[in-house]
């Protein structure tokens, strides 16, 4: 993971974790619902995708297929062309970056007609903690929803509670919105809208079930707290055993 995707990690960690310290109260989760409702607006109101840094585009011409080349959009949001020379492209959508480039290469064609393709998409990652087999980020390149999420971190542990599964979305460092998924109810085909399409950045935290907890304080007891209580015991079983053989 390179340092920049591992600063991400951080700080969606850090986000996750302003919530969890809170111990999720029950006014810090926002209902299914809600969401539910929220993401059918969006999907209604979705903007044409706005191109950013790090996107690879394709560029063709329909006079000459000779002239056609790929370009990633650079850290400073431009793509180069060929006698042009550089342009904007981040902050735009493909159409309005075709028309920009049919305008800036009419100069030096008859017919600089351009279309623009997307290629590659900008790294972007989503964050799987808790009772996962494999936590930590995850690239992606599109949609994915709760379960693929779960999936790509090789799925929920023994000790996992998917019944309980909590989506922080980090909609402002200040302000993140949490969320309660039943992925039981997906797994079964109860309710297939639990399965929520996540968003960059998002974090998935599977808690652990009571059993895990359980197995969690046994570990922790005869790890680090027994040791003493157990020479105790181990004591008082001998003593035990030599009064009831003196009393035989």
């Amino acid at each position: 993971m390179t340092s920049y995707s591992l600063r991400r990690l951080l700080s969606a960690l850090g986000a996750a974790l302003v919530v969890l310290s809170l111990g999720c109260a029950k006014k810090d989760i926002t209902p299914i619902e809600e969401i539910l409702r929220e993401e059918e607006a969006a999907a209604l109101e979705e903007p044409a995708y706005l191109l950013r840094p790090g996107d690879f585009l394709g560029i063709d011409f329909a006079a000459d297929d000779a002239l056609d080349f790929d370009a990633p959009i650079t850290p400073s949001g431009t793509i180069t062309l060929p006698m042009a020379g550089e342009i904007p492209a981040a902050g735009m959508t493909v159409g309005a970056l075709a028309a920009l480039v049919t305008e800036e290469m009419s100069p030096y064609l008859q017919d600089s007609t351009a279309s623009v393709l997307i290629k590659g998409l900008e790294h972007r990652f989503i964050f799987v903690i808790g009772e996962v087999k494999n936590p930590g980020g995850i690239e992606t390149r599109g949609g994915m929803t709760v379960t693929a999420a779960l999936a790509e971190a090789g799925g929920v542990e023994a000790s996992g509670r998917p019944s309980s599964v909590m989506v922080v979305r980090t909609t402002g460092v200040e302000q993140p919105l949490a969320f309660k998924v039943d992925i039981t109810k997906v797994l079964s085909g109860r309710d297939m809208s639990q399965d929520v399409m996540l968003r960059d950045n998002d974090v998935v935290y599977v808690p652990k079930s009571v059993i895990g907890q359980v197995d969690e304080f046994v570990e922790l007891f005869f790890t680090r707290i027994a040791p003493l209580q157990l020479s105790y015991l181990r004591g008082y079983d001998m003593t035990h055993l030599k009064d009831s053989a003196w009393r035989f």
